[in-house]
């Protein structure tokens, strides 16, 4: 069983895969933050993280869902199944409950998606990472110093600034086949935030000044989709 927040069709808003119809698998639970308000700086204090202070995602409790229960919620958000081009386990911190069973029937249901996995890095994941028999594309966005995390290559490294900066993050950067630098969002409200211009003209410039890094905007946010 696991605990689903929520499970949405969408557009991938970031990143390579950026534009790309997908359909997101929110998972509840988090291994630095609560998700509750009253526990942002507890846990950002406890867990040397400062996505607690700023994270406005809503991951708390969820749904317990079977391996089918979460097949048939993506199946019943498209049309045509062996169309979709992109699934998105996500989070909260998807690996703490992504397991093989969950993969096998994803890839069995989807065959022609590719699943994705949205991660801080720091769980050892259950299942293969870039492999066609397990998770194909790995998305790690520390919320952690590099000593400590545990995924330390994988398809893109998406560092958010100011609160985390690129350059802590060298000796894991080669590991991964893009670099990524998203500006960190002003929260509003759990489950709401805007985009602030100076955390991207702050990133913006960082990439000038390092092109091996690219500038990926949280183009849902600007959209409007979730």
């Amino acid at each position: 069983m696991y605990a689903v927040k929520e499970v949405f069709y969408t557009l991938q808003g970031e990143g390579w895969n950026a534009g790309t119809a997908a359909v997101f698998v929110r998972f509840a639970g988090c291994n630095l933050w609560s998700g509750r308000d009253k526990d942002r700086e507890r846990d950002a204090a406890r867990n040397g993280a400062e996505c607690p202070r700023w994270c406005d995602t809503d991951f708390v409790d969820g749904t317990r869902c079977s391996t089918d229960d979460v097949v048939s919620m993506v199946g019943a958000l498209v049309d045509k199944h062996d169309a979709l081009p992109l699934i998105v386990l996500t989070g909260g911190e998807p690996l703490l409950q992504v397991d093989q069973p969950l993969v096998d029937a994803l890839h069995a249901a989807f065959p022609r998606a590719m699943l994705a996995v949205e991660t801080n890095g720091t769980i050892d994941a259950k299942v293969p990472l870039q492999s066609a028999h397990g998770i194909e594309w790995v998305c790690v966005s520390p919320k952690v110093p590099a000593a400590r995390l545990r995924i330390r290559s994988g398809s893109e490294l998406k560092v958010v600034v100011p609160a985390y900066s690129p350059a802590d993050y060298a000796e894991v950067a080669d590991g991964f086949d893009h670099l990524y630098m998203s500006a960190e969002a002003q929260t509003l409200e759990v489950g709401r935030s805007v985009i602030v211009a100076d955390n991207l003209t702050r990133a913006a410039v960082w990439c000038m000044e390092h092109p091996e890094w690219r500038l990926t905007l949280q183009s849902h946010k600007i959209i409007g989709v979730p």
